[in-house]
């Protein structure tokens, strides 16, 4: 099923209980961005500033230090996000299927990748499972590279991380593709044409920003499952409704507040 043709407000549950409370996961996200992941960034932060400051020779390294923990921060980060999204949506995913078919593929579900070929993978199980494609939402492209980002920080360099690099180059701010030409003073440097077509995971840049919108990304996805299930209600309370008006409007708004953009 194509998800761009899909009308997640159109789209309802009768057997709506199995999906549980997806807006539960939203909340636990918001809490951990402003428990833990901007008050630790924020620290980091404010120890660049006074290194900043300082007039002692050793500075400078210092700050390379910090800069250094600042990124395996974000990183990992990134990596709790990842975690935390897959292993509720499998959990989702587990709890339909023990509904609908009395748990019978539940050990292809715990072993299913996100993307791969072999056998049906997560993203032909969600919608096995709930009926509608999760390219659907509008954060699936996000999520898409959230599932390519923690592979890729958990094994380094391979498909993953290629994936990574195709979908958003501007994360390897100082790498060029094979044969691209740039100016160094008087200066025309050419990049040899044999030069790797991807660069090393290694050398990747993740922002405090990149985070943010992965979380916001994921929230957005089990608030929009959330309202799927309101939606789904046979009867609504006014202010169920109220929400359910008020989706289209805030869907609409998401692309003019991202934190970034590939």
């Amino acid at each position: 099923m194509d998800g761009t043709s899909f009308n997640l407000h159109h789209f309802s549950w009768l057997d709506h209980e199995s999906i549980g409370h997806p807006e539960g996961h939203a909340h636990s996200l918001e809490l951990f961005r402003d428990s833990v992941v901007r008050p630790s960034l924020l620290a980091i932060d404010r120890e660049i500033e006074e290194v900043d400051r300082s007039d002692e020779p050793a500075a400078e390294f210092f700050r390379g230090d910090l800069e250094d923990l600042f990124q395996a921060t974000v990183e990992g980060y990134v990596l709790v996000v990842q975690s935390m999204w897959e292993r509720a949506l499998r959990s989702l995913l587990i709890a339909r299927e023990k509904m609908l078919y009395e748990g019978s593929q539940r050990a292809a579900l715990e072993q299913a990748s996100w993307s791969g070929a072999k056998g049906p993978n997560l993203q032909q199980h969600f919608e096995r499972l709930l009926g509608v494609p999760i390219a659907a939402f509008d954060s699936f492209e996000d999520l898409d590279l959230l599932q390519n980002l923690g592979s890729a920080i958990r094994h380094g360099d391979g498909a993953a991380a290629r994936k990574v690099h195709e979908r958003a180059p501007s994360l390897w701010w100082n790498w060029l593709p094979p044969g691209e030409s740039f100016d160094a003073g008087p200066f025309r440097v050419t990049v040899p044409a044999d030069w790797p077509k991807h660069p090393s995971f290694g050398k990747v840049s993740l922002t405090e920003a990149v985070l943010e919108q992965m979380i916001q990304s994921v929230k957005e996805f089990w608030v929009d499952l959330e309202c799927m299930r309101c939606n789904s209600f046979k009867r609504k309370s006014e202010s169920v409704q109220r929400r359910l008006d008020a989706w289209p409007a805030e869907r609409a708004r998401r692309k003019l507040s991202r934190f970034w953009t590939p």
